[in-house]
């Protein structure tokens, strides 16, 4: 299966997921996606919006019009039966490897074509971005332990973001590693 395909397909799934969350709205999708989903997952409004009209043509969701007093009308959506049925089906699916692309390492992979210490800043950069993740994924860990539970899927989401916090820390790791080893490229350039 082509990779645009399968991009289709991963947005698919995770529209109707939010549907049966009970997200109804494009907007609220990507807010969803941006604040709880965004450590491992990414949706645009242009995948969002043709995604819901494909589940409504296929009977898998329906839409209501909304009208608003002083507001423009917007499109209200919910997940059908079938709809449920299908998202059920493919969550026990095991999951398509993969692979991930890094501009990181494509251009670390390359770096003996520049200075070490261009090497050096990308790793220091890379490294506070993945502390300031870590600083944001805790504030949401945090948040989502307060009780009460705020949602019958919180469990679930607090495993994916340990997972997500798991990832940064490693990563956190490779960093001071891979900055060891280009201070030492660094020595032998001299």
């Amino acid at each position: 299966m082509s990779s645009p395909k399968k991009r289709r397909l991963g947005s698919r799934y995770a529209v109707l997921g939010m549907l049966s969350m009970g997200l109804k709205t494009g907007y609220a999708m990507k807010k969803h996606v941006e604040g709880n989903l965004g450590h491992y997952w990414s949706e645009s409004y242009g995948q969002i919006y043709p995604t819901l009209r494909q589940l409504v043509e296929e009977g898998l969701a329906t839409c209501s019009e909304e009208k608003r007093k002083g507001k423009p009308t917007r499109n209200l959506y919910a997940i059908t039966p079938s709809g449920r049925k299908e998202l059920r089906e493919w969550l026990v699916v095991p999951p398509e490897p993969q692979p991930q692309r890094s501009e990181l390492l494509l251009k670390l992979s390359l770096g003996d074509r520049v200075a070490s210490g261009k090497c050096q800043k990308l790793i220091r950069d890379y490294r506070e971005q993945c502390e300031r993740d870590l600083s944001y994924l805790g504030e949401i860990e945090s948040a989502l332990r307060e009780p009460p539970p705020k949602h019958r899927d919180q469990p679930y989401w607090l495993m994916t973001l340990r997972h997500g916090r798991a990832i940064r820390e490693a990563e956190l790791a490779w960093c001071t590693e891979t900055l060891e080893h280009l201070g030492q490229l660094a020595g032998e350039e001299k």
